[in-house]
Parts: structure tokens; sequence; C-alpha cells
């Protein structure tokens, strides 16, 4: 075997370690109980849908809300999972939207590819992106039916959107409108890319694809906003999603962005936020949106998402933007201007035993990173499947839910448990398993 073949191996091995450990941590989590928003977006959807039929389930999929989401791509999953079986799995809706992060992984790579580096250059550079994307930092996001299903496709679908946007086939952009269709689909934030397309067909001069693209965008807009209700909010009962705008916060934008650098201090997140704006800008100036305009337009979907989020929660108080909901915003970006520089400086040339170092230091943080953020998010989702399940047991035992008492410092549930969020929503779930929608597992996980 050859010293290249060596490496090219040692390189996939390297790319393949993050998501086994990943999946691996995530399968021995998994629960089949519903958690928080699980009731509503999906045992009280199926109990609508159940009550319902024909056209009507249509109407369902488009118009019911869920604060302030329209969450039509996985509606449309729930209601197809419970037309073929009867009834909902969760455990198999956990699975499916915790395996959408291997096609975001996927359309990453076409991204960097697009730089038409050398293919040897291309797969060892991209190794770091397997070790920054397969942790668990973001793990609130996972494991449970609703919100993978939301958050992880809509960054998918955008990624994937903007890389066929710059394509020239007509076959291609007409996967890209409908890989436009699924971003508005999966998530509020997905509407985004309707003024950010408009940006890259009128910088590429392509007018016939703009007026298609808008209108299209135009009837998306439409069936989106059918029926919407402003006030359908996770804020505050004043604070609609139209007087958002009042409530922007760059120092919560820059917390949410920056959200990956940090456990629990806002600070070093605004700091990795202000290098994040400065890399973009500095990107813009190096005109990467001609050199690769899918990777500099999926950056600008971040920083546009940063300030809208500001806006619905910046209410909350600063350290909410570094839920680990939302870290994988800040995760996908900062992959994402990692590609900038690895192209920006690929001919840098380092003497042997300089670069040598280099590579073992920045491998040992990587490393560390995501060691950590493993353990920290396996520990995360192994309690919070604990405490769910420990609430389920005492509503079946008639029992009241006891004081809330941290298990240790590093307990960052409190705050939840304090809201009632492990508490089961008893009406729904009572309904939902006398309509045969769902059925508790016996035992309990």
């Amino acid at each position: 075997m050859s010293e290249l073949t060596t490496k090219r191996l040692a390189a996939w091995i390297a790319i393949a370690i993050p998501p086994i450990a990943f999946y691996v941590l995530l399968a021995c989590s998994l629960t089949k109980l519903p958690f928080a928003d699980d009731y509503d977006s999906v045992l009280n959807y199926l109990l609508k849908w159940k009550s319902e039929s024909g056209l009507q389930h249509i109407a369902q999929i488009i118009t019911s809300q869920h604060n302030e989401y329209r969450l039509i791509f996985e509606n449309t999953i729930f209601g197809i999972q419970f037309a073929i079986m009867g009834h909902t799995n969760l455990e198999f809706l956990s699975i499916l939207g915790d395996l959408f992060v291997i096609p975001l992984f996927g359309v990453l790579y076409l991204i960097w590819r697009d730089f038409g580096n050398s293919w040897d250059f291309a797969l060892f550079a991209f190794i770091p992106t397997s070790w920054l994307l397969f942790q668990l930092q973001y793990a609130s996001t996972l494991n449970c039916a609703m919100n993978p299903l939301q958050s992880v496709p809509v960054i998918c679908f955008m990624l994937l959107t903007c890389w066929l946007a710059v394509k020239p086939s007509r076959a291609i952009f007409a996967a890209c409108l409908l890989s436009l269709v699924l971003c508005i689909s999966s998530s509020g934030n997905g509407l985004f890319m309707i003024p950010i397309g408009c940006l890259i067909f009128l910088q590429r001069k392509q007018h016939s694809r703009l007026v298609v693209w808008l209108a299209v965008s135009g009837v998306m807009s439409i069936v989106y906003f059918a029926g919407y209700s402003v006030r359908a909010s996770s804020s505050d009962a004043h604070h609609n999603v139209i007087n958002s705008v009042r409530h922007i916060s760059l120092g919560y934008g820059a917390a949410f962005l920056g959200s990956i650098a940090t456990k629990a201090n806002p600070a070093p997140a605004i700091a990795l936020s202000v290098i994040l704006v400065v890399l973009f800008l500095f990107a813009t100036h190096d005109r990467l949106f001609v050199r690769n305009p899918a990777l500099y337009y999926s950056s600008l979907f971040f920083f546009v998402t940063g300030l809208a989020v500001s806006g619905i929660r910046s209410d909350r108080g600063l350290v909410t933007a570094l839920g680990s909901r939302y870290r994988i915003n800040s995760t996908v970006l900062v992959i994402l201007l990692y590609f900038y520089l690895a192209d920006k400086f690929r001919d840098v040339r380092l003497k042997r035993p300089v670069g040598i170092v280099c590579v073992s230091l920045a491998g040992i943080i990587l490393l560390g990173f995501t060691c950590e953020s493993d353990k920290g998010g396996e520990a995360l989702l192994l309690l919070r499947r604990q405490k769910v399940r420990d609430a389920i047991s005492r509503w079946q035992r008639h029992e009241s839910q006891p004081p809330v008492v941290p298990r240790g410092p590093d307990d960052f549930t409190v705050e939840n448990d304090k809201k009632g969020m492990y508490e089961p929503n008893v009406p729904i779930l009572v309904e939902a398993i006398r309509g045969g929608i769902y059925q508790l597992p016996e035992p309990l996980d």
C-alpha cells in the first residue's frame, strides 16, 4: 500500500469516527416518550388529523401553526406515518430527524467541492467538518419527534437551495425551486431564502430565473401566511411576530451565532461572533459571492437568522441565546467560514516540523472540543430522558411534582424543571392514548 493510499485511508477513518460516535450516543439516549413540543406539534396535531379526512388533511398540513411556525414539512411526515400505521411512533420520528444531519453533511461537502481544489486537499481539509458537525452541543435539537424535523431540514434545504441556484441546468433550477419549497416548509426562517435567492440571481444577472423565483416565492408566501396568527408566539403575550423588529438585539444575535464557543458565558460567544462577522465582511471584499456563491449566501442566511431570532427571543435574556437547540446554526456557520479560510490559505506551505506541530495541535483541540461536546450532550440527553420518564411515572401514580433540586453543578435542566417542561401535557396525552394515536411503552424507557 502506497503512502498516499495510507493517508487517504486514514483521512476516511478520521471522517467516519465522529458520526459513528454521534449516532451511538444518540441511540443510547433515545426515548419513545413525548417531550415538550411533541405534545402539541405531534400528538395534538394527530388528534385533529384523526377527526378529519380528504382535503381537510391538506388544509391542516398547511395551516397548522406551532408558535410562530408553520411546519408544513414535518406535518406531512406526521400525517403520512399515521396514514400508514394508524398511530404515531415517536421513536421513529426522532431517528428520522437525527438522520437528517447526514444529508446536511453531504451538502456541506458539495459546497466545499465547488472551490475546485485537488481531490486530496479537498479530502484532508474536509476532516474538521466531520468533527465540528457530528458532536452533541446541539443535543436539545435531537432525540425528540418535533425539533430535529424542523431545525435540521431547514438548514439542509437552505444549503441545497444555495448550491443548486448557481448551477446552469434548467432541470437543476427546477430542483432548486423544489428545495426552496421544502426549506420554507421546514421552518419560518426558510422564508429568508426568498430575498437571498433574489440577490443570487441579481448578482448573476439571471433575470428570467429571478422572475420564476419570485413567482414560486409568492405562491409559497401566500400558502405560508394564509390564516397566519401573528400572536401565536412562544414569546411574551404582548410581543407578537409583527413587532419583533423593535426587539432586535445585536448582542443576542451575536451570542446566538457564536454559541459554539462557550458553555454558559455569553462573552466568548459574542467574541467569536465578532470574528465571524469580520471574516464575512472580508469574504465580501474578497468577492466570495463570485468564487463560491453557495458558501457566501448560505453564510448570509445565518446572519439574517441571528437577527430575526433576537427580535423574537431577546426579551428572555442574553443567556437563552446559548440554548443547545440553537447551536446547530452556530456550528454550520463556523464550518462554512472555515471552508473560506481553508481555501484562502490552501497554498501556504509550512516547514515540515512546524507543519506537524500545527496540524497536531489543531487535531488535539478539535478532538478535545468534540469529546467534551459529546460528553455534555450525552449527559443532557440522558438526564432529559430520565426526567421525562420520572414525570410520566409520577403522573401514572397520581403523584405531584417534587421540589426542584439540581442534580449537580452541571445540571442545566433546572430552569426547564421549574417551567414544568418535563411534565406531561395530561389532557393531550390522555386523549392521544384513548384515541389510539399513541401508546405509552411498557415498561417506560
